[in-house]
């Protein structure tokens, strides 16, 4: 216990010297948490962990935990941030738990001439090969439209679904993959940078 206790008070003073990130945005029936940790001065770019949260009305929820290099794409398009990783899933939903590693993109758009407002989309997947427990394969897409209300806050609107397939045995008693909505919603959300 004291091991933990010792680990999680060095976390917390090292990561108060980083810049840090926390987003909450809900919809008519979940919830999405993060939590972000940027760490910048690299000359590749700046790394970024994350951990989050959605957790539905229907008591499903997910987890997820990830990792990715951002810096802006270059000079021709000097208001767009790429960022390039990995993400680790679990949870349930209705009977079903699900696990997998996907790789995956963000990107950040900041419109020239009106650089408070962005346009953004994330999408990662894992194939079967990294998916576990009942999940066949799994992704997450989100389409994002932000406004900088301030400079450490954003508020914006989006939709974002987390998906997986599964395997079952229809009518005929045939093996076919099923499509599961893990949470697929529009959103309202406010991210504060800190």
């Amino acid at each position: 216990m004291l091991r933990i206790m010792v680990f999680l008070a060095t976390f917390l003073v090292t990561a108060s010297s980083f810049a840090q990130t926390a987003l909450i945005s809900l919809s008519e029936n979940s919830a999405l948490m993060r939590y972000s940790l940027l760490v910048g001065g690299q000359s590749f770019g700046r790394s970024e962990s994350s951990i989050g949260l959605v957790y539905n009305e229907n008591g499903g929820y997910l987890f997820d935990a990830g990792f990715q290099v951002v810096d802006e794409a270059g000079s021709r398009l000097p208001n767009l941030l790429v960022g390039i990783g990995g993400k680790i899933y679990g949870g349930t939903i209705s009977d079903d738990q699900f696990s997998a590693i996907g790789l995956g993109t963000q990107l950040r758009y900041s419109i020239p001439g009106m650089e408070r407002l962005n346009i953004g989309f994330d999408g990662y997947y894992a194939p079967s090969v990294v998916s576990w427990l009942d999940a066949t394969s799994m992704w997450e897409l989100a389409g994002r439209l932000g406004y900088e209300v301030l400079p450490q806050a954003i508020i914006y609107i989006e939709y974002r679904q987390f998906a997986m397939t599964k395997e079952s045995v229809n009518a005929n008693n045939e093996t076919v993959n099923q499509s599961l909505d893990i949470d697929a919603s529009g959103r309202f959300g406010i991210q504060v940078d800190f």
